[in-house]
């Protein structure tokens, strides 16, 4: 930075005072004659576009900082992007002239980057160390392969990565180990109050054992167990239709284009294959509605706004959807689909126990608040659905479901709006219960799917990069905890110890020095 602001500053000089002669220029910035000349010639030789001159001044060697940085910092290390693909976007830009952008300083850069991280995540440890804190975990845990063994710990409530590490197995040894030293880089006093899990006897023992907690089924793998099974089935007997059907038509429509009439064998055959069609199609439908009233039952609150849910509720809810994934699977000769509901069946009471285990983490947030009878009431019954059914909108993907719970949740806020109470709210109060409405929401979880997620970003780079070393496992631990924000502008590392930490990215580029110099140093 100084051979470019040492440049521009001998310009700058001659422009304003009008001087020409290198002397001048000399005496003028105590420059020897020699420097004056030499910077004078490598601006000549830069100034080869109309933003050149930008690029000499302090702002703009500012701004080109940044991008540089950002660039490598969001293409280069959290999206796998090769520093060959980088260094063309930077000749595209044509800044070949002006920085060091060949794959090789770009690597420099993007090794440098990595490395400030790490530092900043090591500060940010101590730092918790020093004020330690008292934190309650719903976890949630899983493992990948690419194809060594990845092993993920997360707070499913806020989203903050506790443990993501290689790993030679998933015994329960070795996970209670590496969670154990996890847990206690946080810093303080953890106490893991669930454990999500695709029901792997390792996963159930670091729940019962290890973390002395309740194991809690995920409710994605468990309905996925079924759709192995049933939704295989149906979807490879309607492809399989469907393909018969569009080639008897192809037929029809030769015979059409020809004039001719269409043979009555044909038109036979077409009949009974759009039958059988349809009879599957009904039977794809049924079963497509048995797994949405299995996620719809699983819930604090009930689907048909009839109030609260509880442990009993839910599992005998979810033991009379059973004879009805029976029945379908006899009409329809599905194979296999009897140990599948079996395995289901002998989930449901562990899934069900996740219902009162909610309903007790609200109650004891109650019980810190000074408020009366009525008060709890209003919030419990009224305020709390609203806001619940709310979250469980914003979080569905699949539109059949949100048609499903759009009533609900009107009907909810419109018996919150009925209520006296709701009008005698002021908008602090009203604001302090939201943020308590939408946290405790957040701590109803039933599935593990946001490590699921995680799991298909690091496999998508570990394809892209050839591979995912330790350090960049470590580093895309640090930037998923400390600068991937939510719509709400908070990070998980935010929302997790409720802090706020420096900005990641800012932190980093202050640490990180110039940019590289061109290779031809003559053009300096």
């Amino acid at each position: 930075m100084n051979v470019r602001v040492r440049g521009f500053e001998l310009f700058k000089a001659g422009l304003i005072n009008g001087l020409k002669s290198i002397r001048s220029l000399a005496d003028l910035t105590q420059i020897s004659k020699s420097s004056v000349h030499r910077h004078q010639q490598a601006m000549k030789r830069r100034n080869l576009h109309p933003e050149s001159y930008f690029w000499e001044t302090p702002d703009g060697y500012q701004w080109l900082r940044l991008l540089v940085f950002a660039t490598v910092y969001i293409f280069g290390i959290q999206q796998g992007v090769g520093c060959e693909v980088i260094s063309r976007f930077f000749h595209l830009l044509r800044l070949q002239n002006v920085i060091g952008v060949s794959p090789t300083s770009l690597r420099r850069i993007e090794a440098q980057m990595r490395e400030q991280i790490l530092n900043y995540s090591s500060q940010i440890q101590q730092q918790l160390k020093n004020n330690p804190t008292t934190l309650f975990i719903q976890a949630g845990a899983d493992e990948t392969f690419f194809p060594e063994v990845v092993l993920v710990l997360m707070d499913l409530v806020s989203g903050y990565i506790i443990l993501e590490d290689f790993s030679h197995d998933r015994q329960y040894l070795t996970w209670s180990q590496k969670a154990e030293k996890a847990l206690q880089n946080l810093g303080g006093m953890v106490v893991v109050k669930s454990l999500v899990s695709d029901r792997a006897k390792a996963l159930i023992q670091l729940a019962v054992q290890g973390f002395d907690c309740a194991s809690i089924p995920d409710l994605f793998h468990a309905m996925r167990g079924i759709s192995k099974v049933v939704g295989s089935c149906f979807g490879s007997r309607l492809n399989h239709l469907k393909k018969q059907l569009r080639t008897l038509h192809s037929q029809v429509l030769n015979y059409t284009q020809k004039r001719q009439p269409i043979p009555e064998r044909l038109s036979q055959q077409i009949t009974v294959l759009q039958e059988e069609y349809n009879f599957f199609l009904t039977g794809q439908q049924a079963y497509h509605n048995i797994l949405h009233q299995i996620t719809c039952v699983v819930h604090p609150f009930a689907i048909d706004g009839s109030g609260f849910q509880s442990t009993v509720d839910v599992a005998t809810a979810l033991y009379q959807l059973l004879p009805q994934l029976a029945a379908v699977g006899h009409t329809y000769q599905i194979a296999k689909l009897d140990k599948a509901i079996k395995v289901f069946s002998g989930q449901i009471a562990a899934m069900a126990a996740g219902i009162n285990l909610w309903w007790q983490s609200v109650e004891e947030s109650l019980l810190l608040e000074e408020i009366d009878v009525e008060m709890s009431d209003w919030l419990l019954k009224y305020f709390l659905p609203h806001f619940y059914w709310r979250s469980v909108i914003a979080q569905t993907k699949n539109p059949t479901l949100c048609q499903i719970y759009e009533p609900t949740s009107m009907e909810a806020l419109s018996r919150l709006l009925l209520h006296p109470l709701t009008s005698k709210l002021d908008r602090d109060e009203w604001a302090r219960w939201r943020n308590w409405a939408t946290l405790m929401s957040a701590k109803f979880q039933r599935s593990s799917s946001a490590i699921e997620g995680r799991n298909g970003y690091l496999s998508r780079l570990h394809h892209c990069g050839r591979g995912i070393s330790q350090q960049q496992l470590q580093v895309l631990t640090v930037i998923h905890n400390f600068d991937l924000k939510r719509t709400d502008g908070t990070t998980a590392a935010q929302r997790l110890f409720a802090v706020e930490f420096p900005n990641l990215f800012e932190w980093v580029i202050l640490q990180m020095g110039d940019l590289p110099l061109p290779r031809k140093s003559s053009s300096f």
